[in-house]
């Protein structure tokens, strides 16, 4: 029995491509922040339509895509406005829904349709205008001005930063002390492998129960696998205060906005202090580039400052942030990057990776390892095998 056609807005998260060289010519992975037609046009909020919000994944080429599809865009950022159905030849699509958590089966079928909607600028009233403000925050708090001092004052021993294995995404618990039992103060990005990296994440894990009861997230950026288990397999983070870049996003980033009520700060400031010596900063990178625009955190501590930069590039790393730190978390899990690394203050501190085996980003790139290496750091990943991974604290 054939399945029911599937019509979808979607705002394209990622496009990402097996290397950097690559061109057009190669398949990429396309990852669309979705929800049905029908739905948008109920007027139902967007918290209580999980049954009709979708993670959909698309694997073709860009050249194909537009010419298969010739009104369409595929610029990450960009909305569309595209069509699902059992289509063999067609370019193949897998979707989940966000109903129980993101814990449905993935479906596999194609894309038969696809158009851009809208343009830039916005035209009055446009469709694309009405899904970006179907989309936006409204009870988040906004801090857009410098925020606190830069202090590099040295604590006397902590916080410390566990870079936990979920695989391929993006997960770290900032401890009192060097020891997993210690109080967590916060974290930095919690997600969870999209649904085609399912496999990556760890057969056990236990971070459910070391949530504390006050604290904080810190968010670099908006993508799925940096927020996600927020929304699947650890709800308890949503009670605590998110600090998050104010930047565009789909309808499943907006339904975790909604459900975070007032407890979301959205922050446009080139530096906000979180306090206990963490500090966040902005990337100079272009607004509409979510990666290049988002937060990296330094924390200052005794030995000397440790840098999480999400998967913002170096060469958009703020100056003020600093270029020498004692331990680094790689960016973008260990994918391609522009820029030099930073230099470790000592030769042999560790720079973790946060990736998992295998995944369709081939990461971690050879050539981003080698960089860090020759610049003296020592690489320590969460996943180097099936059989040996965990945590790396720094």
């Amino acid at each position: 029995m054939d399945r029911p056609v599937i019509k979808a807005y979607g705002f394209v998260e990622a496009v990402t491509h097996p290397d950097s060289k690559d061109s057009n010519r190669w398949r990429v992975n396309l990852v669309l922040d979705s929800l049905r037609v029908e739905a948008f046009h109920t007027g139902m909020s967007v918290e209580n339509m999980a049954d009709d919000l979708l993670i959909v994944r698309i694997l073709s080429t860009i050249k194909r895509l537009k010419s298969r599809f010739p009104g369409s865009n595929w610029e990450e950022g960009s909305w569309i406005e595209f069509q699902l159905q059992d289509s063999p030849g067609d370019p193949p699509a897998w979707y989940l829904s966000a109903e129980d958590g993101y814990s449905g089966p993935v479906v596999r079928t194609n894309i038969t349709d696809a158009v851009r909607l809208g343009g830039s600028p916005f035209a009055a009233n446009s469709l694309e205008q009405k899904l970006v403000e179907f989309c936006r925050s409204s009870d988040a708090s906004h801090v857009q001005q410098f925020s606190g001092r830069r202090r590099r004052r040295n604590s006397l021993c902590g916080p410390f930063v566990r870079v936990v294995d979920v695989g391929q995404a993006s997960f770290s618990a900032i401890h009192i002390s060097k020891q997993i039992a210690s109080p967590v103060l916060g974290y930095f990005d919690v997600g969870g492998p999209l649904f085609f990296h399912h496999k990556t994440f760890p057969s056990v894990f236990r971070e459910q129960k070391m949530v504390p009861a006050t604290g904080f997230v810190v968010l670099s950026h908006w993508d799925f696998d940096h927020y996600s288990l927020a929304v699947s397999k650890i709800p308890m983070l949503r009670n605590l205060a998110w600090y998050a870049p104010d930047q565009p996003v789909g309808p499943n980033a907006a339904r975790l906005q909604v459900l975070l009520g007032t407890n979301l700060t959205l922050l446009s400031a080139p530096f906000f202090d979180v306090g206990s010596g963490i500090g966040l900063w902005k990337g100079t990178g272009a607004s509409s580039n979510r990666n290049d625009s988002g937060y990296a955190m330094r924390i200052t501590r005794a030995g000397g400052p440790v840098l999480l930069s999400g998967d913002l590039p170096y060469s958009l790393l703020p100056a003020g942030i600093g270029n020498q730190f004692s331990a680094i978390v790689v960016t973008h899990h260990g994918g391609a990057f522009t820029g030099p690394p930073p230099a470790p203050l000592a030769k042999g501190a560790v720079a973790a990776v946060s990736y998992g085996l295998p995944n369709r980003y081939h990461h971690p790139n050879a050539v981003a390892i080698r960089l860090h290496q020759s610049a003296g750091w020592s690489i320590q990943p969460t996943n180097s095998s099936t059989k040996k991974r965990g945590d790396i604290w720094l």
